[in-house]
């Protein structure tokens, strides 16, 4: 049916679906707690239709300046991660209104930034221009949660920089960052890639600097996915295999000595190969996830019906846990498809880019959000 419609209409379509069912999401989450005491005399759920409204601006402001500037962008990534970003938005409402108005504010804002981006682009030359520049701001913001860093949460690893309420973590740009470092450093040296040394010795030593900061501050996860990253990245531009099976060595090798030398790792890793030796100490936290989600079944307790509180911070790390539970299989195996779709659609935009600096900034980017989600 889509092959007969012009992108712009295909957008459209997908972007009203989209919308139904976010709409029809709020429906169920404020009818819940009815639901939940079969009565109709309770106290509803009103304030996550916040969170729908400024969604619904948001998107509509893009999908209309996106059409406006870039006529020919592909119409499946915008609905996509549109619905993604809407279905995390009400489950953060729903487990923490709190946070779900914090969440709404950083929507707004990326919103803001995206639609200026789109409407003053004059090409990629500003960004890869000045990619040393971008790099070392990142790499000096993330050095500098060694010394002022801070946990909101009041947890042992001090990852984000903040002020006045306002807290962010810099490994998180420096993930952007380093890749739009990559992208233009392999573009510029297409002349190097016979000499993989030249090619590969200076992004090689950025990233152990990353890497190195990262492990001080143990924020062991994000540098396994920055090593995975640099790694698919070098294989993109070089189209050598064996910097695959390398990386795969070095993180088995990353894994053994982190398991040996870090507690929370040894710790960890014990948990995830059997949680049930200490299911109500270090891995309560685990055992209350795998209960939700066997407790979520095959369509789910009904949105707002589960109990999802009951996996500690589960607005974080463990959002997926309250998805599955409260929209069971169907439910998870859709949203991992709309992941897959986005990641999909991302490498389909690198392989019809018109440089190598846009190609490998569109294969890292879909390989970063895969890599993240699938950790």
């Amino acid at each position: 049916l889509f092959t007969r419609l012009s992108p712009a209409m295909i957008e459209s379509r997908l972007m009203l679906g989209a919308v139904a069912f976010l709409f029809l999401f709020c429906i169920a989450l404020t009818l819940s707690p009815a639901t939940r005491e079969r009565s109709w005399d309770v106290e509803y759920r009103w304030t996550h239709w916040i969170g729908f409204v400024l969604w619904l601006v948001v998107f509509k402001t893009i999908q209309f300046t996106a059409r406006k500037h870039f006529p020919d962008s592909d119409p499946y990534l915008l609905p996509v991660a549109s619905i993604i970003c809407g279905w995390g938005l009400l489950t953060i409402w729903r487990l923490v209104p709190e946070y779900g108005g914090r969440q709404t504010a950083w929507l707004v804002l990326g919103g803001i930034i995206l639609v200026i981006g789109f409407r003053y682009w004059k090409g990629d030359h500003f960004i890869r221009k000045f990619k040393y520049l971008w790099l070392t701001a990142g790499l000096v913001l993330t050095a500098l949660t060694i010394i002022f860093g801070t946990n909101p949460s009041g947890g042992a690893q001090k990852l984000w920089l903040g002020a006045f309420g306002l807290y962010f973590q810099p490994s998180e740009p420096l993930k952007l960052l380093l890749i739009v470092y990559f992208s233009a450093y392999f573009a510029d040296r297409v002349a190097f890639k016979q000499n993989l040394i030249a090619l590969t010795l200076p992004t090689a030593f950025v990233t152990g600097i990353v890497v190195i900061l990262l492990v001080v501050q143990r924020d062991l996860g994000t540098a396994t996915v920055f090593i995975f990253l640099y790694t698919c990245m070098i294989y993109i531009a070089t189209g050598r295999k064996r910097y695959m099976l390398i990386s795969v060595v070095i993180l088995i090798g990353a894994a053994i000595a982190g398991y040996f030398l870090f507690d929370v790792v040894r710790l960890r890793i014990e948990a995830w190969i059997n949680p049930w030796l200490d299911p109500s100490g270090r891995s309560y936290q685990i055992v209350q996830a795998l209960l939700a989600v066997a407790n979520g079944d095959l369509i789910g307790r009904g949105v707002g019906l589960g109990s999802p509180a009951l996996v500690p911070v589960a607005i974080s790390d463990f959002i997926f846990t309250s998805i599955a539970e409260e929209t069971g299989l169907m439910g998870s195996l859709g949203f991992i498809a709309l992941l897959a779709i986005l990641v999909e659609r991302g490498f389909r935009a690198a392989f019809h880019a018109e440089d190598k600096f846009k190609r490998y900034l569109a294969a890292g980017c879909s390989i970063y959000l895969g890599a993240q989600s699938i950790l």
